[in-house]
């Protein structure tokens, strides 16, 4: 088992997944989902002139839905950048089908978590957090095609 130098695009959709995952736990775990002024808010906590607090109590089920559904993206990229990296170390033809199937997975749930979260939230007002998220649901996207067309050139 060494190294074998994967395809272009098998390459290309690993960075892609490296980067969306690390912007999709940025987004996640930032509180600049909704940014007003000097107060913004996040899925987990809120800030207001640079004191900030965690969110108690009981909060919406679709709350809890959108953080679910961004750990369930940070998760399912983490396995897909695994598997990613695994392709330039083993010789199993399906591998990078099952990295494209996280990938496209992961962009589900990260489309699920912003979607509710802009539905529920209707504002203008939303923040660099929402759109680490955004970016990453298009890298995870591009990750899956990135994959699929790696496999055809293998």
């Amino acid at each position: 088992m060494g190294f074998k130098m994967p395809p272009i695009p098998t390459l290309v959709g690993i960075v892609c997944a490296g980067v969306g995952l690390l912007f999709q736990i940025v987004g996640v775990a930032t509180p600049g989902w909704i940014v007003v002024g000097t107060s913004s808010q996040g899925l987990w906590k809120y800030c207001y002139n640079d004191a900030c607090n965690t969110f108690s109590g009981d909060l919406p089920d679709w709350w809890e839905a959108c953080r679910a559904f961004g750990i369930l993206g940070v998760l399912v990229l983490v396995g897909c950048l695994v598997v990613g990296i695994l392709i330039c170390f083993m010789e199993f033809d399906k591998l990078p089908i099952i990295a494209a199937i996280l990938a496209f997975v992961a962009a589900f749930c990260i489309l699920v978590e912003f979607a509710v979260y802009a539905g529920e939230r209707g504002s203008d007002d939303f923040g660099y957090s929402f759109a680490l998220t955004i970016v990453a649901w298009i890298l995870a996207i591009v990750a899956g095609v990135c994959f699929i067309v790696g496999k055809g050139n293998a």
